[in-house]
């Protein structure tokens, strides 16, 4: 073997041992920190720079560190940030408001503290409650929102899905007190059953990552907080219901294959008919409700296209 090839194999390696290690580089950039913002803290993730941003909003049994995945690739061209949604892990709950229009305002005031302007508002499952919600009380303050696998309460097919068996977890988590109780001590148990039972890739969330959120529902009040979420649906659909103004902020609607995404139709004439001008739809292939974790690729270029537009409006 001559020194030349040596050094060729060598090089070979070592490339090959840097492409290994990006994603692993990538996701230690992501910054884990904490703001106050008025009487309110707020635990948030971000990552990227420059002066376009997206907020991405989680859902229900989960965390601002379900968006772990995907927040590396869309920080190579935007500032990401994930808040906890009030109550819920680091962030506390100063006003107590478990309705998505409040919730909505708690995240403009995270968002006016950092200084963004019109970012482009992601929510996953409830936090797409809370980004739409956000789009109609701040119109001219955003580029878009972005609603991932999830009914609109109040909205066509909301009241269809929670009457179906699928959202048995919607009556469970309206009874006071007794759902605390018997949940209480047993978060991983019961997340990692919900999240495995509408999942179509279980294997993509592990049993770490559900200990991960368990611990942001540990306390009795964080618990609390996440069936609140769930008890606000009355009075969400009231609020959404009156929202009929016209609505021009680009609206991007995704669902997963296994989940909403053959209600994408329905959804969209709802929006529609509540004045929404701008909608785009699409439908992420082999997944399950999860979909920043189940397919995150596709989850990610599904968002960058819609961002690249909205921001070049």
């Amino acid at each position: 073997m001559t020194k030349s090839t040596k050094i060729s194999r060598f090089t070979l390696f070592a490339f090959a041992s840097l492409l290994f290690l990006v994603p692993v580089a990538a996701q230690s950039d992501i910054s884990d920190q904490t703001v106050q913002v008025g009487d309110q803290t707020v635990r948030y993730l971000s990552a990227g720079a420059g002066s376009k941003a997206i907020v991405l909003l989680h859902g229900w049994p989960q965390s601002a560190d379900a968006f772990k995945a995907i927040i590396p690739d869309l920080a190579e061209d935007y500032r990401v940030y994930a808040p906890d949604l009030s109550g819920i892990g680091g962030s506390t709950a100063p006003n107590q408001r478990w309705d998505k229009a409040s919730l909505a305002t708690d995240v403009k005031a995270f968002a006016d503290h950092l200084g963004l302007e019109n970012p482009l508002i992601v929510g996953h499952d409830i936090g797409g409650m809370v980004a739409y919600a956000y789009g109609r009380q701040y119109p001219g303050e955003l580029s878009g929102v972005a609603i991932l696998d999830v009914p609109v309460p109040g909205l066509d097919p909301a009241d269809a899905i929670a009457a179906s068996s699928h959202a048995w977890h919607y009556d469970f988590h309206n009874q006071v007190g007794l759902a605390e109780t018997l949940v209480q001590g047993r978060q991983a148990e019961y997340f990692g059953y919900f999240i495995n039972k509408v999942s179509a890739n279980p294997e993509a969330i592990s049993m770490e990552e559900i200990e991960v959120y368990a611990k942001a529902y540990e306390t009795p009040d964080r618990l609390r907080a996440g069936f609140e979420l769930y008890r606000a649906f009355d009075e969400d659909a009231v609020f959404f219901q009156a929202q009929n103004s016209e609505f021009t902020v680009p609206l991007l609607v995704v669902g997963a294959e296994f989940s909403t995404g053959g209600a994408l139709p329905t959804m969209e004439q709802s929006f529609a008919r509540q004045g929404a001008t701008d909608i785009t739809t699409i439908v992420v292939k082999e997944s399950g409700h999860w979909l920043p974790e189940e397919q995150p690729a596709p989850t990610v270029q599904a968002l960058e296209d819609f961002a690249a537009v909205v921001f070049d409006d």
